[in-house]
Formats: C-alpha cells, structure tokens, sequence
C-alpha cells in the first residue's frame, strides 16, 4: 500500500502551506500569544474561506466531504505554522460528533455554520450530568471563553447548550501552549431541559475521539518538523569560535537524531489515517498508539532541537519555545501517552 499522498493531496497540502505562510505568520501568532485573550477573531473565517473548516463536512452543508487524511494534512500544516486555532477540537472533533447524531435542521445549521468558520462548538466529553441536570465543573476545554455552544456528551448522547445558558461561567485558564488557549466551564445545576437532543451514538463518539487524536498527533509532528528545520537554519547561519556551528559534530547528531526519530511517524500518520478513513475496527489501536508515540517523540524532537539554539532557545524571542510548548499541549490532550498506551494494553491483553 502506497502511504504517500496523492497529487489532489498534494495540493491541498501546498494550498494551505501557502496561506499560512502569507495570511498567518509567526508575527501574527505572537500577537495572538501576547494578547489578554489569546484569540485571533479572524483567523476561523479565513480557515472557513479556505475550505479548512469544513473538510469533514458534508458538501451539501458547505463543506468538502473529504476524508481523515485530508484533515491530517490541515492540522499538521496547522501545527507546522503554529497557527493559533484548535483544530482538533473545533474542526475534528465538534462535527463528528454532530454529523453521528441527527437533530434535523439545527444540526444542519451547525454543520453549515462550522464549514464557514462562523460557529464555534467546544465538545465536552463525559459531561457531568446526573438526573436531567449539568452540575459540575470541567477543565481544560478549548475555545470554551468564545464558543457558541457546548456540545455535551455522556455515553453516547449528546446535548447541544447554548454558551449563554443561565448557570454557565467560564473561566479562562494558563497553559503551557498560548497560541491556543483553554477554560474550565462549570455549570451549576443547569437543567437538560434548556438543551437540544442531537441523539448521538457510542460507535461515532469513539470514531470522531480518534480522529481528533490523529488531528493532535498531526500537529505535534508538524511542530517537530518546523522545529527542526528553524533549528538546522540557525545551525548554518550561527558562528562560534570561528566556525559555523553546524559543523561541529554535537550540532550535526542533534539534528540528525531528531530527523530519524521525526520522519517515521510520517508514514505512521498516513497510515492510522487511512485505517480510519477504510472504517476499520483496527483504528481502535492505531489512534491512541500513534497520539502516544507521535507526541512522545515530538516533544523529544523539540526538546533536542532546542538545545541547537543555546540559551537564547529558551527565551521568549526565539520562535523555538513556540513549538516546543506546542508539543506539550498536543501530548496531554485526549489522553497522554502513558494512559493512551495502557488504554490499547488493556484492550488486547485484558
């Protein structure tokens, strides 16, 4: 089986490159960081001008009704210009979870208003509801200080609330990524009754979980990769002692390390991709595997690459740490990989 991409893929892949590097840019991710709130307002709509937003939608709905190796393809491209979205969540994980459901005309609407980037819908998995009521507090969901709704999900069903529901207070919190921020939403005996029924079942919840972990996964390795590359440019560029510093041979097996762990999780990505797009039940191991061992070695490519810079590696003005605190938003999301791999142990070995 060939796990390259196809020529359409190609193209995609080059589309989005292409409009990252000129309407995105590290100057305008620094401005989102540096910002109060950390968000870009116009960044959803362009995403939904370039058809990202709507790769997993029906084309009837406005999207593009492509596949998980499509969306691959956006987050890691995502991931490789640190662009200031989650896409795992907003654009993975919020319409499969809506298009496994019904709910008529309002899921429609939802699906229609997600491919134009104009709604935001941030899912809640397992959501703290008991006896017809939300009561509860949950952590570290994206986008939660600007969604439009809450998409709750308790064991299959799903309940759409709108955000400015009566008993809903959001508060942003700090994490280790700015270029993508989280808050805890917490709901103070909110009754089911001021929800919308979107129906739902536990095969697409599973299904569209995983395809948010290859979306994650996606990203870190685009991180890596634009990690490396800075990294390999200032290597060729920086002098010390009267020598480039990338002839010294530490400088040239740190990068070298980092290439060879880095370029095999390619192939693992297009792979788990593919599984997933085949409907296969094998995707129940390959996701959470390759989010465990495609951010576990991301973070280490980071971590690695960062040392080419020295000191100043650290600091905020080099473009490094962005990537570096990319890595390690993507590998605690949805499962870190120590959980994700003892999940697939106990699945097979009982």
């Amino acid at each position: 089986m060939d796990f390259g991409l196809t020529q359409p893929q190609e193209l995609l892949r080059d589309s989005i490159a292409r409009f990252l590097a000129q309407d995105v840019g590290i100057e305008r991710v620094r401005r989102a960081m540096d910002s109060e709130s950390g968000r870009d307002e116009a960044i959803h709509g362009q995403l939904g001008d370039q058809g990202i937003t709507g790769l997993l939608i029906d084309m009837d709905l406005g999207g593009s009704e492509l596949g998980m190796q499509e969306a691959a393809i956006a987050a890691q491209e995502i991931g490789r210009a640190a662009a200031p979205v989650n896409f795992h969540s907003s654009y993975v994980l919020a319409p499969l979870l809506i298009a496994g459901g019904d709910g008529g005309k309002r899921r429609s609407d939802l699906l229609e208003g997600i491919a134009e980037g104009r709604t935001l819908v941030t899912p809640i998995l397992d959501a703290p509801i008991e006896n017809g009521r939300v009561d509860g507090s949950v952590l570290y969901l994206p986008d939660a200080a600007w969604a439009d709704a809450f998409l709750l999900e308790d064991g299959g069903g799903l309940h759409l609330l709108d955000a400015t529901t009566a008993g809903i207070e959001v508060e942003a919190l700090q994490t280790v990524d700015d270029t993508r921020r989280v808050a805890e939403v917490t709901f103070s005996s909110v009754d089911l009754g001021a929800a919308r029924s979107l129906g739902g079942n536990a095969d697409s919840t599973r299904r569209a979980v995983y395809a948010a972990q290859i979306a994650l996964a996606a990203d870190a390795l685009g991180a890596a990769q634009k990690g490396l590359h800075i990294a390999v440019e200032y290597a060729k560029e920086r002098r010390q002692f009267d020598r480039i510093i990338g002839s010294f041979q530490a400088v040239k097996h740190i990068c070298a390390e980092v290439l060879a762990e880095v370029e095999p999780v390619q192939s693992l990505l297009w792979h788990t991709a593919d599984v997933w797009d085949e409907g296969s039940d094998e995707i129940d191991n390959f996701a959470p595997l390759l989010k465990a061992h495609a951010t576990d070695v991301a973070n280490q490519a980071v971590t690695m690459t960062t040392q080419v810079f020295g000191g100043i590696g650290f600091t905020h003005e080099c473009d490094m740490h962005i990537f570096y605190k990319r890595a390690g938003y993507d590998r605690q999301m949805l499962g870190n990989p120590t959980a994700l791999r003892e999940q697939v142990a106990a699945v097979m070995y009982g």
